[in-house]
């Protein structure tokens, strides 16, 4: 039986020294806790300093010299800032912010970025102009046929409308040249009769700028000559003459 109650009191006794510790961890907690939330709510208070406008490393040496932490979030703000300059803060300047907090500032990109202007539809002076007002370079110039699109005009752009590149990007634009002229080979109508050649070329949308009468030992009316001669390319613009017996 003593044994028995030796063993509960040092048990009782172990208990006790647990309950002990465990309360006098418990009372140093909750007075660092009381401690850290007194020096947080007595730290001093200072007004915001305005540093819209400033370079971000001018805004860093006005945040240490105040006391305070910036918190920085990049953007693209429009071309009308510099490169890292801060263009907005939060809080706003001269509200009341704790020692050792954070003001959060918007800063704008190293590379400022332009949105790029439709250039379609337009023809190629207006789309040089477009460019240059929004402080980009056209690149190359290229041409092709186009029946639906009137001559000059854009028809595509290498950088699509509402992109977003850096300033000075270069753009290359591809331009109409306009509906194509068809083009004919010219045809050998020497020895031929002239009514059915003419009938010929205004079925082609061809005429015959000049029709010379000459004399031939051959009937009246016999084409003996030809300009351009035969296996020419012609087109509609082409001045066709030729020479006939009489």
């Amino acid at each position: 039986m003593k044994k028995i109650d030796e063993n509960m009191k040092q048990k009782a006794l172990l208990a006790a020294r647990i309950v002990g510790y465990a309360f006098f961890y418990l009372l140093v907690l909750i007075a660092s806790i009381f401690f850290t939330m007194s020096a947080l709510i007595k730290s001093e208070e200072i007004d915001a300093p305005d540093v819209r406008g400033k370079s971000l490393n001018q805004a860093y040496q006005i945040a240490a010299e105040n006391g305070l932490y910036l918190k920085k979030e990049m953007g693209n703000y429009g071309k009308q800032y510099k490169p890292l300059t801060v263009i907005n803060q939060f809080p706003a300047p001269g509200v009341q912010v704790k020692e050792k907090s954070f003001i959060k500032v918007f800063v704008t990109t190293e590379v400022v970025e332009i949105m790029m202007p439709q250039l379609v539809g337009y023809n190629l002076k207006e789309s040089e102009t477009l460019l240059k007002d929004n402080n980009l370079k056209k690149r190359f110039i290229s041409y092709m046929d186009a029946n639906d699109v009137p001559v000059d005009f854009v028809i595509s752009q290498s950088i699509p409308a509402g992109a977003r590149a850096p300033e000075e990007s270069e753009v290359d634009i591809l331009v109409s040249r306009g509906s194509r002229t068809p083009s004919y080979i010219m045809p050998d109508v020497i020895g031929k009769r002239l009514e059915p050649v003419e009938e010929y070329f205004n079925n082609m949308g061809l005429k015959i700028a000049e029709k010379v009468r000459v004399s031939y030992p051959v009937q009246p009316g016999i084409i003996v000559g030809q300009n351009p001669s035969s296996g020419f390319q012609i087109n509609e613009k082409a001045r066709i003459r030729i020479e006939v017996s009489e």
